[in-house]
């Protein structure tokens, strides 16, 4: 797409197990665009970043709270947020181009929410464009940043589908796992932290009441609590299986296929790679009906239910066991498709084109 190529920071680099970011760059790539990862630093973390790989045309910002909150400390949360802001007003004086992928409204733990939100509102005046992954996200940075339309695209989360090998059947990811065959195995996949809802989801389950049943957790808890929380439930029922680990990429594909239908019961959400990689997989989901998830997955991709119903989670689990998996399963790979990741980077560029053309 570039006749020169166009040199683009990433800020900051993808955590464990997110390929999000290497998915894009590789592509990017492809269009002439050149992406380095910043640096894995603590302080100045931008401005040094752009000096080692001085110097980009753009930087493209994805989750913010590691520039910004200091988990320990509200005081040290201010001075390292002051900080960034100060390395954006000398980069904007170098005529570097700024883009935000906005992934989350605030960090998912919610520390020092009050802090990042004022300080994240100051960081979108340095904005040149603004990315989100759906029209719902697009709302809701309007809303609560009040920034104007023109300046937000928005750009798909591309899919899995080539990422994670795919070739394990459903009969042999159960007997790797010791499944029956004629279970209904729930699966909640992914890291494990507090905003998932994990504690909603396993007494939902408990009030199934179903042999017939198996809820799968799967991923690494974000604290210890976590993981004797859900070790203590796993002692009590016997149908409740869980593996506390982070899962390398080639099992990923063993958990997916050995489960029928997967839940996130979020309490928040505003974009789900969770969902895109489930929808890679052809499997349906159990959500609820907020943020990008009525628009993911329509009437054909799965149950919504109402998370401020006191049993809205369980109800949409017993539909689920009449439901038909498959077609709903299929509805969610065809939409998964439309997303290659070389149609992600076709619009990131244009987006970049934009950027460039406006004054700093």
């Amino acid at each position: 797409m570039f006749n020169q190529p166009l040199k683009v920071i990433f800020i900051p680099g993808s955590g464990e197990g997110n390929p999000y970011q290497k998915l894009l760059s590789d592509s990017l790539s492809k269009e002439n665009v050149h992406v380095s990862f910043g640096l894995d630093l603590r302080l100045f973390l931008t401005s040094r970043s752009c000096k080692k790989y001085w110097k980009p045309k753009v930087i493209h910002f994805h989750w913010l709270h590691p520039l910004i909150i200091a988990p320990s400390n509200a005081w040290k949360t201010i001075l390292k947020s002051v900080t960034f802001i100060g390395e954006l007003l000398i980069l904007k004086l170098f005529g570097i181009k700024m883009v935000w992928t906005v992934h989350n409204i605030v960090n998912h733990e919610k520390k020092f929410s009050f802090l990042e939100s004022f300080f994240t509102k100051l960081f979108a005046i340095f904005c040149n464009e603004i990315i989100v992954h759906s029209q719902f996200a697009k709302k809701e940075v309007i809303k609560i940043y009040k920034i104007k339309e023109s300046l937000i695209t928005v750009v798909p989360h591309g899919n899995y589908i080539d990422y994670y090998k795919n070739t394990i059947s459903r009969e042999q990811a159960r007997q790797q796992l010791t499944l029956n065959k004629k279970d209904v195995v729930f699966l909640l996949f992914g890291q494990i932290r507090s905003y998932k809802g994990v504690p909603e989801l396993i007494n939902a389950f408990k009030n199934l009441k179903s042999q017939q049943t198996k809820l799968l957790i799967i991923g690494k808890p974000r604290n210890n609590k976590m993981i004797s929380d859900i070790q203590n439930e796993c002692k009590k029922n016997k149908n409740i299986k869980a593996v506390l680990e982070f899962i390398l990429k080639d099992e990923v594909q063993v958990y997916m296929n050995a489960s029928d239908i997967i839940i996130l019961p979020y309490r928040n959400v505003l974009t789900s790679g969770a969902a895109i990689l489930t929808m890679s997989f052809a499997k349906p989901i159990i959500a609820p009906a907020i943020g990008c998830m009525p628009e993911l997955l329509g009437k054909n991709g799965g149950i919504l239910y109402n998370p401020t119903e006191k049993d809205g989670l369980i109800k949409a689990m017993r539909r689920a066991l009449k439901i038909n998996f498959k077609k709903m399963g299929k509805y969610n790979f065809e939409f998964a498709k439309q997303l290659p990741w070389h149609k992600i980077a076709k619009k990131t560029c244009n987006v970049y084109q934009q950027c460039l053309k406006t004054k700093n």
